[in-house]
């Protein structure tokens, strides 16, 4: 039985992608694993992260709520010796995707990542053991993901290098601003959009990555 339930689930899973932030809402309906909202790149934001350095913020997870988030981002960049001054247009930016995430999170509890890397993460396709994630790159190479056509489940659930869980053709990956909701995979059944983060390591490069969990 849940076997026909896991394959019914495969055959209708699908993405939703558009240029307005309206398409993320399509993420409640069942038959969507990927809402991405195309947006253009929001230049005051990213004048402000060219003075981050890789170690500026490291990746960790902090429990937040709509009326604390602002707090909370602001008392993160304070222990990391930030001003949050000089990041008021990302502050404002987050605060939006916050909101745009709270709509569709039914009420479940939230945490956040704000998070600054030269460093390979999470390099493996794989399946977020979350309800939904959102998924935003401000600076640096965006996440990578499969359509269903491309992943081999079975090769994903049973720890298969990456070269073997791709049928065929290259990953799709989101672009500098735009912003995904992604559903994951809390039952570990091998349901959820498969996905990965770029290899950076030795490119000199730095991301620059916020999400929310619920």
């Amino acid at each position: 039985m849940q076997q026909t339930a896991t394959r019914s689930l495969r055959q209708l899973s699908s993405h939703r992608i558009g240029d307005s932030s309206d398409i993320l809402t399509q993420i409640v309906d069942p038959d969507v694993e990927l809402s991405l909202w195309r947006r253009p790149i929001q230049h005051a934001v990213a004048r402000e992260l060219e003075i981050l350095q890789a170690s500026d913020l490291p990746d960790l997870r902090y429990a937040t709520t709509p009326v604390s988030f602002g707090d909370d981002i602001a008392a993160l960049m304070r222990r990391q010796r930030l001003d949050p001054q000089q990041f008021s247009h990302l502050r404002a930016d987050l605060q939006r995707l916050m909101g745009c995430f709270w709509r569709v999170s039914a009420g479940r509890a939230m945490r956040f990542r704000l998070m600054t890397t030269d460093e390979n993460d999470c390099k493996r396709f794989h399946l977020d053991r979350t309800n939904l994630r959102m998924i935003c790159t401000y600076q640096g190479p965006g996440t990578e993901w499969l359509t269903e056509a491309q992943v081999d489940r079975d090769a994903q659930m049973r720890g298969a290098p990456n070269e073997s869980i791709i049928r065929y053709g290259e990953p799709s990956r989101f672009k500098l601003f735009w912003v995904g909701i992604l559903k994951g995979d809390p039952a570990n059944v091998g349901t959820g959009l498969v996905h990965r983060s770029p290899a950076i390591e030795g490119s000199g490069k730095i991301r620059v990555v916020f999400c929310l969990d619920s």
